[in-house]
C-alpha cells in the first residue's frame, strides 16, 4: 500500500518547485528510445538495455537539472533476474552495441 511507504526527507530539496528560467535551453539528451546503453564504470558485469523513456529531473544532491532514463534491462543482464526495468542519469550511460545487443528480446 502506498501509506507505507517511508516519507522521503525533504530538507534537501531546492528551495523552489518552480522550473528554472533557463529550461527551454538545456541541451539534448544523449540517448534516444531505441538507443542501446549499459552502465559505465562497473566493467563487463555492467546492465545493458535499451532506452524506453527519458525525462528531465533534478538532482538533489547537485541542486541541478539533468536527463534521466528508463532502460527496459535485457534478459541477460545481471540485474534482469529481479527488476525488468531501472532508472539512470545521463552522466551514467554509454552508448552500447555488442553482439548481444542483436539478441536482445524480452
Amino acid at each position: 500500500m502506498i501509506s507505507a511507504l517511508p516519507l522521503r526527507d525533504l530538507k534537501g530539496m531546492p528551495p523552489s518547485i518552480e522550473l528554472p528560467a533557463n529550461f527551454a535551453k538545456i541541451h539534448t539528451p544523449r540517448f534516444e528510445c531505441g538507443d542501446m546503453v549499459r552502465w559505465t564504470g562497473v566493467g563487463e558485469e555492467a546492465d545493458w538495455g535499451i532506452v524506453i523513456g527519458k525525462f528531465y529531473n533534478c538532482e538533489p544532491r547537485r541542486y541541478c537539472w539533468m536527463w534521466c532514463y528508463i532502460i527496459w534491462l535485457a534478459a541477460n543482464s545481471k540485474s534482469a533476474a529481479w527488476c525488468q526495468f531501472d532508472t539512470a542519469r545521463e552522466e551514467d550511460l554509454e552508448g552500447f552495441e555488442d553482439e548481444k545487443a542483436a539478441d536482445f528480446d524480452r
